[in-house]
């Protein structure tokens, strides 16, 4: 497919600094470190380890700086606009994220994922996602809310797809 980066645009995100609020999840996965890295860095392994749960499911994810990185639930909509920030090969991920589209305010600018991956021995995995860069105000505790739950769901799920259950 056509491959496209565009500028990362640092006016959406809302914090920084040394103590961004920030949200820490951890799962331990029965899978090998490359195929756990593929299935959140790339298209195909979004969608193997997806598309069960959202069988209309599409992703558009693009492995260079600054390249697309749109999960899309019902094949249209989820993390439009989104991007890759950096990345090493079956170590770490990170990306721009927003909020859904119920959260029109929070959804307006960006937040960021670092997903972090260590093998094991065994060909087992453990991931680390931290989701950072939350601002403050009514809406954002909204934001911080829904992503402190949705997380556990992602990564159970793509848990279960991974260990073929």
């Amino acid at each position: 497919g056509e491959t496209m980066s565009d500028s990362i645009d640092t006016t959406l995100f809302v914090a920084g600094g040394s103590t961004p609020r920030s949200i820490v999840k951890r799962a331990e996965v029965v899978a090998p470190v490359a195929e756990v890295f593929a299935a959140w860095a790339s298209s195909e392994g979004w969608l193997r380890t997806y598309s069960m749960a959202n069988p209309g499911a599409r992703a558009n994810i693009e492995l260079l700086i600054g390249g697309r990185y749109e999960w899309l639930f019902d094949g249209k909509v989820g993390s439009n606009g989104c991007q890759i920030l950096s990345y090493i090969p079956d170590r770490m991920l990170s990306f721009s994220w927003n909020a859904p589209p119920t959260q029109p305010e929070s959804r307006a600018k960006r937040t960021w994922v670092v997903v972090e991956f260590d093998a094991l021995e065994g060909d087992r995995t453990v991931v680390t996602l931290t989701h950072l860069g939350f601002g403050d105000g009514a809406h954002w505790d909204e934001t911080y809310a829904y992503f402190e739950n949705a997380w556990d769901i992602v990564l159970d799920r793509k848990t279960q797809a991974l260990e073929g259950s």
